[in-house]
């Protein structure tokens, strides 16, 4: 009953809310692709057309070839357009591919199955499992069914091979390729997505600390809008967005590229989640982060080299206190505790306990840490001013380190 009466005192209190969202995004000068210079065009698989956006030289070979996917809850697209043209000043002859995420596009629509979903939901009021066996599911959206349409739309494009970058669910799709694919694939590079570990017990401390996406209360619609708007406006129970971003994002210029990424996350965020919430949820009941950690024990039998970057603010403490981000490498809630060397062993937030300095190496526009013995990944890297929407708060570093990681596994003859 009480989750009853929350969903309906969210559906008119949103009505209101939207109202001045659309508002502040009509008065700002938001990013439009067109104006960084990408080709926009569909890719037909059959009957279906699926969005593409690139830059670059279109003749380039695999090994300079780079396909990224973004996550939610921003559009996948723009999102990852700001670190595309951060790598394309990097290097004008690669070749950059942004895919949406398949089946995001609002031409697509859901056709329901006789298959039931396979996750379920969690109430934000009582915490109790919410029983979504019942309700079917349109399989196409399911990330290992994306991740085969990226193999499909490779083809049809004459791609037999490219580096793929994946941030948040685009991780993930991304990861399914290299499982199911891996000739397809040279390097990986993945951003703000868990690994290989997450203790159970951790999810009876959201919401107030988030370990990883919680994605049992985000796949019901009024929970998620109440804690992604309480998040990015309220600043409560956590922070998504590093404080320096935001300050600066506040205080820049009309028409810089700052203020359209400030844009992006903290106003059109609140926007095209509501406007794909159903096929968002789809995905989530195809599968779950549990599934998604086991799954990732056949990515280790994999030989394609990894990279993860990470935002280097997750888990630091907000000046009202709060936890910033929901992706802890470090500590306590280590996600990536079998990958890389404890920086802040055993603490809760990066203040307390002393930085072990000798695990990280400054490489200029981001950080490296030190890799434990018989680690899966090839590379671990932290985004100064940034946490988990690191593509968005600091695309110029981000692109460094994925370049700089191509560059060492198959150099391509310059460094950053």
């Amino acid at each position: 009953m009480l989750d009853r009466i929350l969903s309906i005192l969210t559906l008119i209190v949103f009505v209101f809310i939207d109202i001045y969202i659309n508002l502040r995004i009509s008065l700002r000068e938001t990013s439009s692709i067109k104006r960084l210079n990408f080709k926009e065009y569909f890719v037909s698989i059959g009957n279906e057309d699926h969005a593409v956006c690139e830059i670059g030289d279109h003749e380039a070979t695999s090994d300079k070839t780079l396909l990224l996917i973004g996550g939610i809850p921003t559009n996948p697209i723009e999102s990852m357009s700001w670190l595309a043209e951060q790598l394309h000043k990097i290097d004008s002859t690669l070749r950059i591919i942004i895919f949406n995420i398949p089946y995001y596009d609002e031409h697509f629509a859901i056709e329901y199955s006789n298959e039931f979903a396979i996750s379920n939901g969690e109430s934000l009021i009582t915490q109790k499992e919410i029983d979504f066996s019942t309700h079917k599911i349109d399989p196409k959206f399911s990330h290992v069914n994306q991740s085969k349409t990226v193999n499909l739309l490779m083809d049809e494009m004459g791609i037999d091979a490219a580096h793929v970058v994946g941030h948040d669910r685009g991780a993930v799709i991304l990861e399914n390729l290299c499982i199911n694919n891996p000739e397809r694939v040279i390097t990986y590079s993945r951003g703000s997505q868990v690994w290989d570990y997450v203790d159970p017990k951790w999810k009876n401390l959201a919401p107030k600390i988030l370990i990883g996406p919680p994605h049992r209360i985000m796949s019901i619609y009024h929970q998620f809008r109440l804690l992604f708007f309480a998040v990015m406006n309220l600043n409560k129970p956590i922070h998504l967005l590093s404080e320096t971003f935001k300050i600066n994002g506040r205080s820049s210029k009309r028409g810089s590229d700052i203020y359209d990424r400030y844009t992006h996350l903290k106003y059109k965020s609140q926007i095209s989640y509501k406007n794909y919430f159903k096929k968002i949820q789809q995905s989530f009941l195809q599968g779950g982060i549990d599934n998604e950690v086991q799954n990732r024990i056949n990515l280790k039998n994999t030989s394609i080299p990894i990279m993860q970057f990470q935002g280097e603010d997750e888990f630091k403490r907000a000046s009202n206190g709060s936890l910033i981000s929901d992706q802890p490498y470090f500590g306590k809630y280590n996600l990536f505790r079998n990958e890389i060397e404890d920086i802040y062993p055993s603490a809760e937030d990066q203040s307390s306990v002393p930085l072990k300095k000798e695990y990280v190496s400054d490489m200029g526009l981001y950080k490296e840490i030190q890799l434990k013995v018989g680690a899966t990944f090839d590379k671990f890297f932290l985004i100064p001013d940034a946490a988990h929407f690191n593509v968005i708060e600091n695309p110029k570093a981000c692109a460094a380190a994925i370049y700089n990681f191509i560059n060492i596994e198959f150099n391509l003859n310059s460094n950053i």
